[in-house]
């Protein structure tokens, strides 16, 4: 660590234990007994073991700041059903997040900033999950323990000048995602469905997740104030 330089770096565990026990049961016949269903009952344990390290630099010299960024993230889910149909299943994701910021005074009062990072967004056990679920023969679904993490960019670069009389603060934004993850369904015959067992051959609809969304947006926001006389101030929000 320096005037002008500065050197950062960390590290974080994550552990997250989840439970759920559902028991079903149902009446035996006409009597007022209620039997335990083991079948259509669910017990299951989610592990989820989250590392992360990061590293960041930042360079000051006179007006001008510079400061990119590097994060590292390992996750690691384990899924276990001790009870129900459901089968277990594992789930890694190694992700490389960067960032970026860069600032420039222009002179005593106007700033320049600009700036890049991403995020990213694993999908739950629902999106990952396996399991075959037929108990609608006419709408299989699944999960698809294959999906990546989504990933988003976001750019950002905004002007600021702020003086006793005028101020203005101008901000462009882009942010955009290409592997979105989204629920996909097709009517397809059902002998033609991975890991079903129970075929009819009559046309069915299929529904698992894919990760082909796409999606961008783009803003653009503003404030000017004017203050024209001690008892008159001008403004306008874009």
């Amino acid at each position: 660590s320096g005037k002008l330089h500065t050197i950062e770096t960390g590290a974080k565990y994550i552990f997250r234990r989840n439970s759920s026990d559902n028991r079903f049961y149902e009446a035996e016949g006409a009597s007022e007994n209620y039997a335990y269903n083991e079948n259509r009952s669910s017990e299951y344990r989610h592990l989820n073991h989250i590392l992360s390290a990061y590293a960041g630099y930042t360079l000051k010299y006179k007006g001008f700041t510079f400061k990119p960024g590097l994060r590292y993230e390992q996750t690691i889910q384990e899924v276990k059903y001790l009870v129900g149909p459901g089968e277990n299943f594992d789930s890694n994701f190694s992700d490389l997040v960067p960032s970026v910021s860069l600032g420039i005074k222009l002179g005593k009062t106007q700033n320049l900033r600009g700036g890049y990072n991403m995020r990213i967004w694993r999908p739950s056990i629902w999106f990952l999950n396996p399991y075959l679920n037929d108990s609608n023969p006419a709408h299989v679904t699944q999960g698809n323990a294959s999906l990546e993490s989504e990933k988003s960019h976001a750019f950002n670069l905004s002007y600021s000048n702020f003086t006793q009389k005028f101020n203005i603060n101008m901000s462009l934004n882009y942010s955009f995602n290409n592997n979105g993850i989204e629920r996909v369904t097709s009517l397809m015959n059902d002998k033609d469905i991975p890991g079903l067992t129970s075929h009819t051959g009559k046309e069915v609809l299929y529904s698992t997740y894919q990760n082909i969304g796409k999606s961008s947006y783009l803003g653009l926001s503003g404030y000017v104030n004017w203050n024209a006389s001690p008892k008159t101030r001008v403004y306008l929000n874009l």
